[in-house]
């Protein structure tokens, strides 16, 4: 069985339903997109969050695709960053509990990283990140060496702060001949560093993850053109497409899933995340890539009926026994 580490930021995810989209406004929060704030606006976000019901769960893009990756049956890894407190502390118990082998650095004098999550009731999800100790993550904090006994690397996007960071890794990866695989974060982030990414998945990536918006910030195109585009640069370009499932182009071809119909959507937190670990299962299963692309519609679908990243086991019991390898 392959084996699949993952970097990214070590976030803990605070969600809060609301009502309209007035509160994003009054935020200057872009629907849909990940912001990253400052301390004054964070204390901004946080007195809104005072007043509204909230839960947490551990998220983070990379973690959330390595626990779906590991409830499905992958041997998965974490690498990230925390800060010497609670909230770290339960970041590492949640990849324990979904058997990801944490690699997690702990940081004293800062927090762990806070992702504060506004949830519509269209189920679209607005993320105004603070990273605290994840945005301190370096190269330098561990060797080489620890991508040894994996596989596959899976990088996100929102490590994109870190140019030497995500760089070096990457080429660490591409120098031990592992499949490197990025995700795109979020069409903002693609925007502000469109030129970055294009070198990077030239340079480095085998596969690509994006939705259309992240696809369409890098190459200016709509979905399948835009996984054309970026198929000249790498192996595998993945475009999520929401509820009209996904599509894939590879070697000259184009692959798609049609999307698992859902009849409420409750949070769309982590289903891109989840698609990417359903996905890297079926691929690291010797799957063809239009199976592969219904493995990550099949959970990303589940995914996007309950709050937060995060399923239950038995959810996941019922999602590998539906799989038909």
């Amino acid at each position: 069985m392959k084996k699949i580490i993952g970097i990214g930021n070590a976030l803990v995810d605070v969600l809060a339903r609301i009502s309209s989209d007035k509160v994003l406004s009054d935020l200057n929060l872009p629907k849909g997109s990940t912001q990253f704030t400052s301390t004054e606006q964070q204390k901004e976000v946080e007195r809104t969050l005072a007043s509204l019901d909230t839960t947490a769960s551990a998220g983070g893009s990379a973690s959330n695709a390595m626990k779906a990756a590991s409830m499905l049956g992958m041997e998965t890894a974490f690498i990230g960053k925390t800060g010497d407190d609670k909230m770290g502390a339960a970041f590492k118990a949640a990849l324990e509990e979904h058997q990801v082998k944490p690699f997690l650095i702990t940081m004293q004098g800062y927090p762990t990283g806070i992702a504060s999550t506004f949830i519509t009731p269209d189920g679209q999800r607005t993320f105004a990140d603070n990273l605290g100790a994840s945005a301190l993550l370096s190269h330098t904090d561990f060797s080489a060496d620890l991508l040894d006994s994996y596989d596959t690397l899976y990088v996100e996007g929102y490590l994109v702060q870190n140019h030497d960071l995500i760089s070096t890794v990457l080429r660490w990866a591409k120098e031990k001949d592992m499949t490197t695989c990025l995700d795109l974060a979020s069409y903002n982030v693609v925007s502000s560093e469109r030129s970055f990414f294009s070198q990077l998945i030239e340079q480095y990536v085998d596969i690509v993850f994006a939705n259309e918006e992240e696809s369409t910030a890098l190459t200016g195109l709509s979905a399948e053109a835009s996984a054309r585009e970026m198929e000249k640069i790498c192996k595998i370009a993945v475009v999520k497409m929401g509820s009209r499932g996904a599509c894939a182009y590879t070697q000259g071809k184009i692959y798609s899933a049609p999307g698992v119909h859902v009849s409420n959507v409750t949070d769309t937190t982590g289903a891109g995340d989840s698609f990417s670990g359903g996905f890297l299962y079926a691929y690291s299963k010797g799957e063809d890539i239009a199976s592969c692309l219904q493995t990550g519609n099949t959970v990303a679908a589940e995914m996007i009926q309950h709050i937060g990243a995060t399923l239950s086991k038995d959810i996941w019991q019922d999602i590998r026994r539906g799989l038909q390898f």
